[in-house]
């Protein structure tokens, strides 16, 4: 029998991931949130509590295994480091939709997960708690730092390298051999046919910079 998973989280997102975790056999234990008693319906399941609760996970709930059930990047990074102190026993598995596709030669980090209808082509590199969403594509010999999402309908040329926690939008491209540096956001729909540097909002096609020294947590504001 496959392991026992515990979501952090009950948004969407995490019932998104609910779905995939029930497609490859894996037991559920229920939702953490740090926003509603326990014993709240979510699906077929039920909250367990706030985080406090994975202080003892495997004693209480027969499972160390957790999966971050948190679209925003910033968040998820957040409750990452959080969960560290409360509990380092805590285990997060990599969690691959079998509808996705994943060609062989690469590596995808721990914590990061990659929805249904999404290529990952030969020899790509993606790090930790990473998001690859719904038939995204990300095409050969890519890399993709930690903490990063790449949302619906992205589509990633060959030999790109993106640095940790940037934000693609829904139905980007970024052309082959291109470098997004850290903390960038590409917006929606844009399109990218140069480097990027870090920090900073881009959007449009082709496209431009629109503001510098950018908090790409203010997206989700």
């Amino acid at each position: 029998m496959k392991e026992r998973v515990i979501i952090f989280g009950s948004s969407g997102h995490a019932r998104s991931i609910a779905v995939i975790l029930e497609e490859l056999g894996h037991p559920i234990v229920g939702f953490i949130n740090s926003y509603e008693p326990a014993g709240v319906k979510v699906l077929a399941y039920h909250t367990l509590g706030d985080e406090s609760v994975l202080a003892d996970a495997q004693e209480r709930f027969g499972t160390h295994q957790v999966v971050l059930g948190i679209g925003d990047l910033a968040a998820r990074k957040a409750v990452r480091q959080k969960l560290e102190l409360l509990n380092p026993g805590l285990v997060y598995p990599t969690i691959i939709s079998p509808r996705a596709t994943v060609a062989a030669y690469g590596q995808i980090g721990a914590g990061t997960v990659v929805f249904s209808n999404a290529f990952v082509n030969v020899e790509c590199r993606i790090g930790e708690f990473c998001v690859v969403n719904s038939a995204a594509i990300v095409e050969h010999n890519t890399v993709v730092e930690d903490y990063c999402t790449i949302s619906p309908a992205v589509n990633i040329g060959g030999d790109v390298h993106i640095e940790r926690e940037v934000f693609i939008g829904s139905s980007a491209t970024i052309i082959q051999k291109r470098r997004i540096g850290r903390q960038s956001v590409v917006a929606a729909g844009a399109v990218v046919v140069q480097d990027v540097p870090e920090r900073v909002l881009l959007a449009g096609v082709p496209g431009r910079i629109k503001r510098h020294d950018y908090q790409n947590n203010n997206l989700f504001r």
